[in-house]
C-alpha cells in the first residue's frame, strides 16, 4: 500500500512540476520582429547553449513536375558553396561542434542547427553563407541522386517501409499531398542542378520566415546576421494555404472491405495498413486525437496489441496514431502477419474500429488508464525549451494557441467513451478506411474471400 501511495505521490509532483515548467516557459516566450522576420525566443541560461530554427512558410508543394526538389535543396545545402567544399563546410562545422538538421513537408520547411553559445555568431556566418552562395556541385548532386536511387530500390527488401509508402500514395490521392516529399526514381532522373538553385532562390527571397530561439540573451546578436548575411528578403510574404476539402470517401460493406493489395514477389508476411486522409473541417481536435491514439494503438497495453497480440496471437505489435496539420491530416494503423492469417487479420481490424466506435464497447477503466499515460507523458515534453520550443514551432504551423495546448492535462479530465468513439471513427472510419496489404501473391485467395481486390505492382511506389 505504502509502494502504491509513493508512485501516486511521484507522478502526481511530476505532473505538477511539469505544468508549472511549462507555464513558467510559456512566461519566458519573447516575440519580436527582425524586419519582416517574425521572431521567437526563450531564455535559457541552464547550459551555454543554443538552438536556432528557420521555419519557411512552405514547403514540397511547390515541386510541380519533379517531386522532390525541395528536399533535396536542404539536404544538399552543405555540398558546397562558391566558396566552400562540401568537406570544408563540415569540417568548419564540427570544429564549433554543430549539428545541423532539415526537415521538408509538403505545408513548410525548416532548418535548423545547435551548438555552444560562443560560438554563435562564426557558425551564424557559415550558415548565412551557405543559404546565401550554395552551388549545388553536379558531383556531390550526382552522388545524391545515387544513394537516393540506392534507397528506392532497395525498398521492396523493407516490407514495413514498402508498405508505409505505398500506403501513403493510395490513401492520399485525390489530394493535394499524395506525392513523396523525397521524390521518386522517375522524379530523381530529371533532376537537375538548376533546379535547386532555382527552389533555393525562392525559399530565400520569396517565402516568408520564422526564427525560433533558444539560448542565453547573447545568442540574440545574431539579429543583423541572419538579415543583412543571409539573402534573405526583407519583403518575402508567400506562405503555403491550401483548401483540404475532398470528395467523401465512398462507404463499403465491412462484411466486405475494399482491400487495396500491393504484391511483392516472395514475401514472407503480411504488412497491414488501414487509415485516411482527413479534411480541415472533419478535425477533431488534437487533444481527442492524442487521446484516442492513445487508446487504440499507443503501446503494449493498447487496445490493438490486446486484441490483436495477447487474445489472438496474430501478430507481435501493432499501433496507431493521428494527428492533423495545418490544412490536412493523416490517420496510420500499421501492424503485420503471417500470410496464413493475412484474411483474419483484416476483419479483426474492421471489426476493433467497428466496436469502438460505440461508447458502449468501450470501459470506462481504458480510459482512466489512458488518462493517467497521457497526463504523465506531457509533463516530459518540458524538460529543456528546446523540446518545448519544437512543439511551439508545430503548434504556431497549426494556427493552435499555446494556452490551448497547456490546458490539455485538464482537457483530458473532461474527455468520455462518446468522445473516444467518435475520434475513432472520425479518424478510423470502419466503413470508409483505406485498408492497404503488402505481400505475395498467394495471399490474394484469402484477401478475395473477404472482400473487393485491388491489386498494385509495387514498382509503382519506388
Amino acid at each position: 500500500m505504502k509502494n502504491i501511495l509513493n508512485k501516486v505521490l511521484i507522478t502526481s509532483l511530476l505532473l505538477g512540476a511539469g505544468q508549472l515548467y511549462a507555464n513558467e516557459l510559456v512566461d519566458r516566450i519573447e516575440k519580436m520582429k527582425w524586419e519582416n522576420i517574425d521572431v521567437t525566443y526563450i531564455q535559457d541560461d541552464k547550459f551555454p547553449t543554443y538552438n536556432v530554427t528557420i521555419f519557411f512558410a512552405d514547403g514540397a508543394m511547390k515541386d510541380g513536375r519533379t517531386k522532390g526538389v525541395t528536399n533535396m535543396m536542404f539536404d544538399l545545402l552543405e555540398s558546397g558553396t562558391n566558396r566552400f567544399s562540401l568537406n570544408e563546410i563540415a569540417d568548419n562545422l564540427e570544429f564549433y561542434g554543430v549539428s545541423t538538421s532539415s526537415n521538408v513537408t509538403h505545408e513548410y520547411s525548416s532548418y535548423s542547427y545547435n551548438g555552444l553559445s560562443k560560438d554563435i555568431i562564426p557558425t551564424t556566418k557559415k550558415i548565412c553563407h551557405i543559404f546565401r552562395d550554395a552551388v549545388y556541385p553536379k558531383k556531390e548532386l550526382a552522388k545524391a541522386k545515387k544513394l537516393l536511387r540506392a534507397q528506392r530500390q532497395n525498398l521492396v527488401s523493407n516490407p514495413g517501409a514498402l508498405a508505409s509508402t505505398a500506403f501513403r500514395d493510395i490513401s492520399l490521392r485525390g489530394t493535394p499531398y499524395v506525392s513523396d516529399v523525397k521524390g521518386r526514381l522517375s522524379d530523381l532522373k530529371r533532376m537537375r542542378r538548376s533546379y535547386l538553385l532555382d527552389r533555393l532562390k525562392y525559399f530565400r527571397e520569396d517565402v516568408k520566415k520564422k526564427v525560433y530561439i533558444t539560448g542565453p540573451r547573447t545568442v540574440l546578436n545574431i539579429k543583423n546576421i541572419i538579415t543583412n548575411e543571409c539573402g534573405f528578403n526583407s519583403k518575402a510574404s508567400f506562405t503555403r494555404t491550401l483548401d483540404s476539402k475532398v470528395k467523401e470517401l465512398k462507404p463499403f460493406d465491412p462484411q466486405k472491405p475494399v482491400i487495396h493489395f500491393v504484391e511483392v514477389p516472395k514475401a514472407n508476411q503480411a504488412q497491414v495498413r488501414a487509415g485516411i486522409f482527413m479534411a480541415k473541417d472533419k478535425d477533431p481536435g488534437f487533444e481527442n486525437l492524442e487521446f484516442m491514439s492513445q487508446y487504440l494503438g499507443g503501446g503494449f497495453t493498447s487496445i490493438l496489441v490486446k486484441e490483436l497480440r495477447t487474445k489472438r496471437g496474430l501478430t507481435y505489435s501493432a499501433w496507431a496514431t493521428a494527428g492533423m496539420q495545418k490544412d490536412y491530416g493523416r490517420s496510420i494503423l500499421s501492424t503485420f502477419t503471417k500470410e496464413e492469417t493475412v484474411g483474419q487479420m483484416v476483419q479483426e481490424v474492421i471489426k476493433i474500429l467497428k466496436d469502438n466506435s460505440e461508447a458502449k464497447n468501450i470501459a470506462m477503466s481504458e480510459i482512466e488508464k489512458v488518462r493517467k499515460a497521457v497526463k504523465g507523458g506531457f509533463a516530459f515534453q518540458f524538460q529543456k525549451p528546446s523540446s518545448f520550443m519544437r512543439q511551439l514551432v508545430n503548434l504556431d504551423n497549426a494556427n493552435v494557441d499555446i494556452k490551448r495546448f497547456l490546458e490539455y492535462t485538464s482537457s483530458v479530465d473532461k474527455i468520455s467513451q462518446e468522445d473516444v468513439a467518435k475520434t475513432v471513427y472520425a479518424a478510423f472510419p470502419y466503413d470508409k478506411v483505406k485498408i492497404v496489404v503488402l505481400g505475395d501473391k498467394s495471399m490474394k485467395k484469402a484477401l478475395r474471400k473477404i472482400g473487393k481486390v485491388k491489386v498494385y505492382n509495387y514498382k509503382n511506389f519506388l
